[in-house]
């Protein structure tokens, strides 16, 4: 009997659960994937002062699968650029996926911090070329009611933080989205939202502006964070004097707690709430929608662009735990929901849930990067998802 790739994936956790129990459940000493490949090749492991004067701390997960899309690769680098104990830890992933058809997308989103972290630079490159169901406006539509949208896209967004008080930055930023060879195809007797927007729906736009960006971050590694604070608050004004197709601003508050419930074991709640709003000419691909946030990790449950809408209101919570003692193999449960609005100055219509648990594999104990395996149940849908780094 064949089984289904979702029941493959459950028998490889399932082994892999009893061989972290039987072989490391009494050594309390931290354990990744690293210390496990040296086991298997016999090779001698590193010291520990040596390991941690290492400066670049390197992962890669050869494969994955997340919103629909065929990953090639998801890859980590983590490295301090000045001491750790007074510096954050920075990251650069970089992901390449294809579902091997013409459809791409390589993507580069670093996070990196300064000497006593007085600047943080934040950077979100991308080219793709993107088919994705479009269902249309707002929070309540039919998963079977849709049109195929299909497009071509660049991204170059820069931002620079500059300290100012303890945790407390401002910055300033520049944004550009280039999106061509835009295509609506409505699949069967459906009216598609698409097709009556006003604002980029045509061949081709550019979404061109500034940003002024408030951040406090108190975490000192946002790879896996341990406890801490995170909140932004961002905005964006498109113009045609930059050199934007449609005139256009854009509003973003993000706010994430870590709380730790034991100071012993690895048992953490983390929240997550977010506004993202968008007023004036609005492009139609650029609205708040499923997975569409820089780091794409906003819906699980659900897949790339399943709701849109020209406000977002977004919630989550997920309990992190360890299930061995020495922090090979981890676990979460989460819940999220999300609500859109039809248009910029339209109410939100309702909340689309999801519910689902996950399994964490360390896979480098030095930056603290798990490998995680996600299984999200929302409205009608189900997806997985395979990555380094938590969702937030």
């Amino acid at each position: 009997m064949m089984l289904s790739i979702e029941k493959k994936v459950l028998l490889v956790l399932y082994f892999m659960l009893c061989f972290t129990f039987q072989n490391h459940a009494q050594d309390t000493a931290q354990y990744d994937l690293i210390d496990l490949g040296l086991k298997i090749f016999k090779k001698e492991a590193p010291r520990a002062k040596d390991a941690k004067s290492k400066k670049v701390r390197f992962s890669i997960m050869p494969a994955s699968n997340s919103s629909g899309k065929v990953s090639v690769s998801a890859i980590n680098f983590a490295f301090y650029l000045a001491d750790p104990d007074s510096t954050n830890i920075s990251t650069i992933y970089f992901y390449p996926y294809t579902n091997f058809n013409g459809r791409y997308s390589f993507v580069v989103n670093s996070n990196v911090w300064s000497f006593k972290n007085k600047y943080n630079l934040v950077s979100d490159l991308r080219i793709s070329a993107i088919e994705i169901e479009d269902h249309g406006l707002g929070s309540d539509n039919d998963i079977n009611s849709y049109a195929l949208l299909e497009y071509k896209s660049f991204r170059a967004r820069l931002l620079m933080n500059r300290l100012i008080v303890r945790y407390l930055y401002f910055g300033l930023g520049y944004y550009l989205d280039y999106y061509d060879k835009i295509q609506g195809t409505p699949q069967g007797d459906f009216s598609s939202d698409f097709e009556t927007y006003p604002y980029g729906t045509q061949q081709s736009h550019t979404s061109s502006g500034l940003v002024m960006n408030i951040l406090r971050d108190n975490r000192k590694n946002s790879i896996n964070p341990d406890n801490g604070f995170y909140t932004n608050f961002s905005y964006q004004f498109y113009h045609p004097v930059l050199g934007s197709t449609y005139r256009w601003s854009g509003f973003l508050a993000d706010a994430r707690k870590y709380i730790r419930l034991s100071e012993k074991k690895r048992h953490l709640l983390a929240l997550h709430f977010l506004y993202w709003g968008t007023f004036g000419e609005s492009p139609y691909l650029d609205l708040p929608a499923t997975f569409t946030d820089r780091e794409a990790r906003m819906g699980r449950g659900y897949y790339y662009a399943r709701y849109r809408g020209g406000q977002l209101l977004y919630g989550e919570t997920e309990y992190r735990f360890n299930l061995s003692r020495n922090g090979f193999w981890g676990g979460v449960l989460f819940a999220n929901l999300q609500s859109y609005t039809k248009g910029s100055n339209t109410n939100f219509m309702g909340f689309d849930p999801s519910v689902g648990f996950g399994f964490r594999l360390k896979f480098n104990k030095q930056s603290n990067a798990n490998l995680t395996v996600d299984f999200g149940f929302g409205k009608d849908s189900f997806n997985w998802h395979l990555n380094i780094g938590e969702f937030f």
